[in-house]
């Protein structure tokens, strides 16, 4: 065979390969976070699961275990499920990773959280965040979440039903199922308030809406009144019960 031929042979070989290889190409495994940062306002520090600190802007990807400080500003999140996470001024979030462990999406050490869930339909596993005092469970709600500096965790919800617990040692106790317009407030190893009607809380504030308008207005929306009232007698968990309310 002719120098020439030999090269030809070479390259049909070579295309041939590489046909091959396109019609079953290694699949490319991106790492995606719990969480994307939607928006973006003043002085927020981030840190890395191992502690490295991170620059961040919009789109940034945050892993399981990474760390949220805000100081004079605020982040909005955008979780994988669909749901959004308005992180308030002097706040300490830490992202988790929701298939392991205890099932969090989040846990908020200190500050405020206002949030907005999607709704789970049939089986899918309810949302779940934790602070130092307790669990929150819903299926698709719109509420607001504080831990002050005693640890202490208040809940309020305005739209759909949340679910919160105590935690004792290391163990989740009895919960209370808070409807919309009703708070409660969790000391440490302690079960939750009985729940109490809300007056006179800022709505569009505490309403984690899709755009999250309150950051555009310095975290605070226009003044709406919720009247207070006795809470629903209708006991049941959101896992089980009042999909359709959700």
């Amino acid at each position: 065979m002719t120098a020439r031929g030999k090269l030809l042979t070479g390259l049909m070989t070579l295309a041939f390969l590489a046909c091959a290889s396109g019609q079953n190409p290694e699949p490319t495994v991106l790492p995606v976070g719990p969480a994307t940062v939607a928006e973006l306002k003043g002085d927020v520090t981030f840190h890395s699961p191992t502690g490295d600190a991170l620059t961040a802007q919009h789109g940034t990807a945050l892993a399981a275990e990474s760390k949220i400080d805000t100081a004079k500003g605020s982040v909005v999140l955008n979780l994988q499920d669909g749901s959004q996470v308005l992180v308030k001024s002097n706040s300490h979030v830490v992202l988790k990773a929701p298939s392991q462990d205890k099932g969090f999406w989040l846990e908020l050490l200190l500050g405020k959280i206002n949030a907005q869930i999607q709704k789970r339909l049939g089986n899918e596993p309810s949302f779940r965040m934790g602070t130092p005092t307790a669990v929150i469970t819903v299926r698709g709600t719109k509420f607001s979440v504080d831990v002050n500096k005693k640890q202490k965790t208040s809940v309020e919800v305005y739209e759909g039903l949340v679910e919160v617990s105590g935690i004792h040692g290391g163990q989740i106790g009895a919960p209370v199922l808070l409807h919309p317009g009703f708070s409660t407030g969790v000391d440490q190893d302690r079960d939750p308030e009985q729940p109490h009607g809300t007056q006179n809380r800022d709505m569009n504030d505490g309403r984690a809406n899709a755009g999250f308008g309150g950051m555009n207005r310095g975290d605070h929306g226009d003044d709406q009144h919720q009247k207070s009232g006795s809470q629903p007698n209708n006991p049941g968990s959101p896992d089980h019960d009042h999909e359709d309310d959700h």
